[in-house]
């Protein structure tokens, strides 16, 4: 059955009520995750780190352990587990303890990713450089069938990339006190606003935190594709805008 066949808002909510990510492959591009945590069930299936030198650039190297440098991608992984928790989940670290990353880095990463076989990215961050760079990445994800899922700017004026990118889904966040609640404005740069105040989630230490931010409305973002993605495989970023804007609470 094709997508097309069953574009319905009831079935759109069935799929939505039963999906559980199964059979869905993430990748989590942030600072790490704290893999062993118990709450996120084992589903951190691999864990990797971009590495930069002065000789061979940046580069994607694998890593024995997964490890959370400032608890920003153990909560991200979190609240995707939390929405899809059957969902696989592939850390790339690309922040560092200063809370930032090179472009160099970001770049790496992004090449990397598009070249697995994951489904679906979170890009729980940004830049606004290498605009052309990233872009083309954008593109070839799309025609390898991956859905990113990116955060815009916390700073209301600014969008960011890939957030601004047409082929990603941009996010914004908002206070919703149920996670699945979210609003879809078709014709912004970031279409999406989800819940990302003071959102309980994990730290690396197995202690639990609110986090506010773009950041943390992305995530919601991602699980619920998720569950999207286990009913609909082929699903691409455009069909997916569409079952969101059927599914939005601002009707």
């Amino acid at each position: 059955m094709t997508f097309d066949e069953v574009l319905s808002l009831g079935r759109l909510r069935e799929c939505l009520a039963t999906g559980t990510g199964k059979g869905v492959r993430i990748g989590i591009l942030d600072s790490g995750v704290a893999s062993d945590l118990p709450v996120l069930g084992g589903r951190v299936a691999a864990n990797f780190e971009v590495v930069e030198d002065s000789y061979r650039g940046a580069r994607v190297v694998p890593l024995t352990k997964g490890v959370d440098v400032i608890e920003h991608g153990t909560a991200c992984a979190y609240i995707i587990h939390r929405h899809a928790p059957d969902a696989e989940l592939h850390s790339v670290r690309v922040i560092g303890r200063s809370h930032g990353s090179t472009t160099g880095k970001l770049l790496a990463a992004l090449e990397f990713a598009v070249e697995q076989d994951w489904h679906l990215l979170n890009l729980s961050l940004g830049t606004e450089a290498s605009y052309e760079r990233i872009a083309r990445l954008a593109d070839r994800a799309y025609y390898r069938g991956q859905i990113w899922v990116a955060a815009k700017d916390n700073k209301r004026q600014k969008v960011g990339y890939p957030a601004g990118l047409a082929s990603v889904v941009g996010v914004d966040m908002e206070y919703f006190e149920d996670p699945a609640t979210f609003r879809y404005f078709p014709g912004r740069e970031t279409e999406v606003e989800a819940g990302g105040v003071y959102v309980e989630a994990p730290t690396s230490s197995g202690g639990w935190q609110q986090f506010t931010g773009t950041s943390f409305a992305c995530p919601q973002v991602t699980g619920i594709a998720a569950r999207l993605l286990e009913h609909f495989p082929d699903l691409t970023p455009f069909q997916l805008k569409t079952a969101l804007a059927a599914l939005r609470e601002n009707r």
